[in-house]
């Protein structure tokens, strides 16, 4: 207790000996316009429209770090700055006890009139046209997952808008957010979701050495074929004097080839093993103990796996578990086996030759894939197929040799789906 007390003394007898400290002194001329500040009453308004139009520039600053880093669909461009306007006005919306997030009978789309001179509205307005028009392959989690991407979006468009055909359920959570925002800090939480959501690494001009983390000397700055990253020649070792002629990998992607094609040789080995153990005459065993072996019969037109006539090359159908509706299947699998634009979806894509493709498509598929998958029903064929046009669509440029031909090919592949199943619905 006799601590306690000195302590406090000493505290007080602190806080006199600063109230005599010039520091501390205020001097005429600040006290008036101290005096004044708070004779002021405070303008609400005018801070809230500052505050709004400090939020509309975080936005256009992103639509320019977007388009400068060619995430963007190509017929999109950025609309003039607003922020700049004379005719920016203050609005204030008035809150709806039905548009609480705690509410579970809440409208799926708040309603909210934006207004056209109000910089909240339009910053509000620029952040969802900005997110609608980034490319999907730039976008990332929370956001955007490959493995939760919806066919035909669950939300209902606005009047005079298209509705889209891929969605996630946090993209159209975050839409949702956005809709309802009625303040600046609202909008700016939206921002910083979907700033966090795009893949800024997969931007050419946001290489960056892996060594010394600069971003310095573009001349010798090397770029890997495989992940896309850049190295400096003179941060390697042993460092390299003139540019590669051909590929170039770095040393991660080196190691990374070496394990690979070290597992795929044991694979290979394995698989010849299984195959040679794996012979047409199954060995049985009596309950007298000796072994005899029983050769393996089926009937052709249940358990063959390749079909055709004469000796020559035979070639392999697709397990189809003797059902009528997957017998559609298999011929649309060959039609589009034969179409002239199949040709990038016929074999698994090597990775070697194309880098960076695993890093990117998580699920790969292809038709000679799918001939030698077991299919129970049409609706797990016609899920391989759109798989494998959402992978060219998400790799590959829309106007690309290989993305034209993916874009052929899913149109082929509905047509036929429609002629086939919608005649066997009705």
């Amino acid at each position: 207790m006799q601590l306690f007390l000195s302590n406090g003394l000493f505290y007080k007898c602190s806080l006199l000996f600063l109230q005599l400290d010039p520091v501390f002194e205020l001097k005429v001329e600040e006290k008036d316009v101290l005096l004044e500040a708070l004779q002021q009453p405070w303008q609400v308004q005018e801070k809230v429209m500052e505050t709004d139009i400090s939020a509309l520039q975080r936005v256009e600053d992103l639509e320019q770090r977007v388009i400068a880093s060619d995430l963007l669909l190509k017929p999109y461009t950025i609309p003039d700055p607003d922020s700049t306007r004379d005719d920016l006005q203050y609005y204030e919306h008035d809150a709806d006890p039905r548009d609480d997030w705690i509410v579970r009978t809440k409208k799926e789309w708040s309603g909210l009139p934006r207004i056209a001179t109000h910089p909240l509205d339009l910053a509000v307005l620029r952040l969802a046209n900005l997110e609608r028009n980034i490319e999907r392959r730039y976008l990332k989690e929370p956001l955007w997952n490959p493995a939760e991407v919806m066919r035909l979006a669950p939300l209902t468009p606005t009047p005079g808008e298209d509705l889209e055909s891929e969605i996630t359920s946090r993209l159209r959570t975050w839409r949702q957010a956005l809709d309802r925002c009625r303040s600046a800090p609202q909008l700016c939480l939206c921002l910083l979701q979907l700033e966090k959501a795009i893949a800024w690494e997969r931007s050419v001009t946001k290489v960056t050495c892996q060594v010394c983390r600069k971003g310095d000397n573009d001349e010798c700055l090397l770029l890997c074929d495989g992940c896309d990253r850049g190295c400096h020649m003179y941060c390697l070792k042993p460092k390299i004097t003139q540019v590669p002629e051909g590929d170039w990998f770095c040393p991660t992607c080196d190691d990374c080839d070496s394990q690979r094609s070290s597992k795929k040789r044991t694979r290979v080995k394995k698989r010849r093993y299984e195959d040679d153990s794996s012979e047409d005459e199954i060995i049985t065993r009596r309950s007298g103990g000796m072994a005899t072996r029983h050769k393996e019969t089926a009937a052709p037109s249940s358990s063959s796996r390749y079909s055709g006539e004469g000796g020559g090359t035979k070639r392999r159908r697709m397990t189809t578990r003797n059902q009528p509706d997957l017998t559609f299947c298999e011929i649309i699998l060959m039609e589009m086996e034969a179409h002239a634009d199949a040709w990038p979806f016929l074999e698994p894509v090597n990775p070697r030759l194309v880098p960076g493709y695993r890093r990117i498509i998580k699920n790969p598929m292809d038709f000679l894939t799918m001939r030698e998958r077991l299919y129970c029903s049409c609706e797990e064929f016609a899920a391989d197929a759109q798989l494998v046009f959402n992978n060219c669509e998400l790799f590959n440029e829309d106007t690309s040799e290989v993305g034209m031909a993916g874009h052929s090919m899913r149109r082929f592949f509905e047509s036929r789906w429609a002629e086939f199943y919608s005649n066997k619905d009705k």
